[in-house]
Formats: structure tokens, sequence, C-alpha cells
């Protein structure tokens, strides 16, 4: 008997509503409030009748605060998290609600979502504007640990007419299953490293004393213009600076305007040093683009952030006071300009710490600044991180330097307000300023400046 959906009869209100409070009470939801805001949104605009409303714009703005100049093309947060709850609903309905009689599904490239009744006894799925959710008692291919389970599924599921496509499915199953065993055979056992996380814990404790996965964010600028000009840094909405001119066209070859997102080499070696020091903790995480990031992500989770305010609006508008802040100064050769302002200068501080640059271009960078931003969350119980150069290869010096024992050892000595050296403690929020040596866009040397300690 195969569990179907059908809409021969539509479900009332009451029992959409009742249907969508038990799917955000779930375990699957548990933890999840970006997705119970977008799918309390659409589910209640679709209850008041006003479907006309639930688009991506409306979305983007009143569930997930973005501003005004919204741009679906430049930031595709809706799109990403419509994905993530598409997921969240199968799974739910494959576990916990697989016999909920009202089903809520989000139509793949709809936001308005569908409701149905399952029926039980139907051998015939009719789900208009979805793909059926998958209820049966046949277990999926990723739970499936061994190769007689995996034949078993696949003689239960694949047609009686397809036998050439069954048997190369068998086969290929088959290689699989054998090559994986075969390298479960020789993976090496992970030990967490206990002198490891000894040595790390006064900087990383707060970070890892949860079991929620820590939350890695990278920055991902805008960049504007076309192939003949080529591509031009976009100026934040909300910067001070204003915004680029409108990208020249070609008179010969008419070019249309290309709005990218790119991501600097120094924040994709940030997000595998710091994967790396979580793995060998043992700590889960997940990555995210800074783009993406929302105020509900601020106030639920720890966050680290790798790479500077200068492309995410949310951390320009923290609570907390910083001492030390990026500036920007215009752009120069297609490439934003920014610096690092002391608003608190003690003995012996710079009031202004700028990049050496001997070109037109970040590739001949010589000398850099970085920043390690230790800020209250938005929520008392969380901690926000923020691992930030003046350019990308700051940025990537910043994370190496307090992912490495060695060097984060240095850091906390001198960031350690304990009288027991044997037993370092940090104040609980901080600023501490690197200088950083490069070499043909490769950091290879990073010192400690000075630090200040925040209210």
């Amino acid at each position: 008997m195969v569990n179907t959906l059908h809409d021969s009869e539509k479900p009332t209100r009451e029992e959409k509503s009742a249907e969508l409070e038990r799917i955000l009470e779930s375990q699957t939801l548990h933890g999840a409030e970006i997705l119970k805001s977008f799918l309390r949104f659409v589910v209640a605009k679709s209850l008041e009748g006003l479907e006309n409303e639930v688009k991506e714009y409306t979305i983007a703005t009143e569930v997930f605060g973005r501003n005004q100049d919204y741009n679906p093309r430049i930031d595709s947060l809706v799109r990403v998290q419509a994905a993530r709850l598409r997921s969240k609903l199968e799974e739910y309905y494959a576990s916990e609600g697989k016999n909920d009689r009202v089903h809520i599904a989000l139509p793949k490239g709809h936001y308005v979502p569908a409701f149905a009744y399952l029926n039980l006894n139907s051998s015939q799925a009719d789900y208009p504007a979805s793909r059926p959710i998958a209820t049966s008692s046949a277990p999926r291919p990723s739970s499936l640990a061994t190769k007689q389970d995996l034949f078993e599924f696949l003689q239960r599921t694949l047609p009686a007419g397809l036998a050439v496509a069954s048997l190369v499915l068998l086969l290929l199953a088959y290689r699989y299953y054998t090559e994986a065993d075969q390298l479960r055979q020789y993976a090496p056992t992970r030990q967490v490293d206990s002198a490891f996380v000894r040595d790390i814990s006064p900087f990383w404790a707060e970070f890892l004393a949860k079991d929620s996965p820590l939350l890695v964010t990278f920055s991902n600028p805008a960049f504007q213009g076309n192939v003949v000009d080529g591509l031009k840094y976009l100026v934040p909405a909300e910067s001070s600076a204003p915004a680029l001119p409108p990208p020249s066209i070609s008179p010969v070859v008419e070019n249309p305007a290309i709005i990218d997102i790119y991501t600097g080499v120094g924040e994709v070696k940030s997000v595998y040093f710091l994967g790396n020091l979580l793995w060998k903790v043992g700590h889960p995480f997940r990555v995210e683009r800074s783009r993406l990031l929302t105020w509900e992500d601020l106030k639920a989770h720890n966050i680290v952030c790798l790479g500077g305010p200068a492309e995410n609006l949310q951390l320009r508008r923290l609570p907390q006071e910083q001492e030390f802040v990026f500036k920007f100064e215009g752009i120069e050769g297609g490439s934003p300009k920014f610096v690092i302002l002391n608003r608190k200068p003690q003995h012996g501080e710079h009031t202004r710490y700028a990049p050496v640059v001997e070109g037109s271009s970040q590739s001949t960078v010589t000398e850099d600044y970085a920043l390690v931003s230790m800020l209250k969350g938005l929520d008392p119980n969380r901690r926000l991180l923020i691992l930030a150069g003046v350019t990308t290869f700051g940025t990537q010096a910043c994370t190496e330097y307090v992912t490495r024992s060695e060097t984060l050892k240095q850091l906390i000595q001198q960031l350690n307000v304990s009288r027991d050296s044997a037993k370092p403690k940090l104040p609980p929020y901080y600023q501490v300023l690197l200088k950083v040596k490069i070499n043909s866009s490769v950091p290879v040397q990073t010192s400690y400046v000075t630090h200040h300690v925040l209210e």
C-alpha cells in the first residue's frame, strides 16, 4: 500500500493551521527559526487569500529583513532558504509527519504553499504543482548500509520492464559499495587531540560549548561591469561612498551589464583553516555566504565571520561599539580601498592602519592589517567572531593565526587577564590588531600589534 496525496477535497483553514503548528513544533525544524518564519509567513498569506503577495521581494524584506533596495539578481537568499525549507518538509513527512492527514509543500519554483490530504488507500499520486513526498516504508538509498540492502531496495522500486537498466544500476551499486568498503578498511580512525583542545580552549571554548553547529560565513562582494570594461567593485548601498556610475557600453559591441559575486582567495583558505580546526575537535559546523546572513542567524547561532563588514551590512549595525573599525576611502583601479581606524588610540598606537600596495591591484599588496574581533551576539548567550583583513590576504593570515595552536598560544598570553599563567582567562569581548607581511600574494609573517578590551 502506497501513501499518496490527492486534492479531491481541500483541507479546511483550521486543518491547514493545525498542520502548520505541528510542523513548527517538530524536531525536524527544531532550532531552524529562519525556516519557521519563512513557512509561517507564506502559510499565513495563503490562509488570508493574499497569495499574490507571496513573492521573492516580499519574503526578503518582510521575513529576512532585507532593505528596500533588495535585488534578487545579486542576493539569492530567498531561493536558497526555499530549497532548505522544501528539504525539511520532505524530511518531516518521511519521519515525524508520515501519518499526518494534511500535507503542506512548497512547490519548486514557487513560494505559495500547496495543501492536500494524504490518501492511505489510493495507488495513484495526484499532487498538483509539486513532486510526491516519499512516505513509503521502503528505506531511502542514503540509509542503506549494505549491498544486500541496496539490491532489495532496487528490486522493490524499479519497474519490471527496465531489466537492462536495473542490471546496470545493480552493477554500478555493487562497484560503489565495494569501493566504499575498501576505503573504510583503510580509513584512519580520528582521535580528538586533547592537547590541541586544551591549547585552544581559552579562545574557542564559548564556540565549542554548545552541541549546535557553529555557523561560519564568508564575505562575497558584488561586482558590476561588462565584458569590454571588466568588472568593478559594487559599492554597498549603505556605504558612505557614492555609488558607481552605470557600466560603460562599447559603441561597437553592445554588451549587457553584468552583476556577479566573488569570494577572495583568502576567505576560501580561511574556510579550510577553520574547518580543519573544527574537524580536529569534532565540532559540527555549516558554511554560508555572508550575503545570506540574517538577523535571525545572529540571534540563534554562535557565528564566525570571515572577511570584514564592508560587504555585510548587518555587521555594520551591531549594537556593541567597536574601537577598531574598517573605513571605506574610495575605489582605486576598480578595487575598494579600505583602512582600519583606531577610534581610541592608546599610547604608541596610530589612528589609522592601511595596507601597503606597490601597484594597482590587490596582488601587489606587500603589507596588510587584520582584526580579530570577539563581540557579543544579538542574544546574550551567543558570540560573534569576525576575522577580517583589509585585503583578502589579511583575512587568510588572521584566520590561520587563531586556528594554529602555536600562534594562538601567543595571542592568549597577550590577552590573559588571569594571574595564573597556567590557567589563562581572556576578557569576554575584545579586538586584536595584527600586522601581516605578504610576498607574491602569500602571507608569510603575522605578528601581534595591540589589542583593546571592549565594554
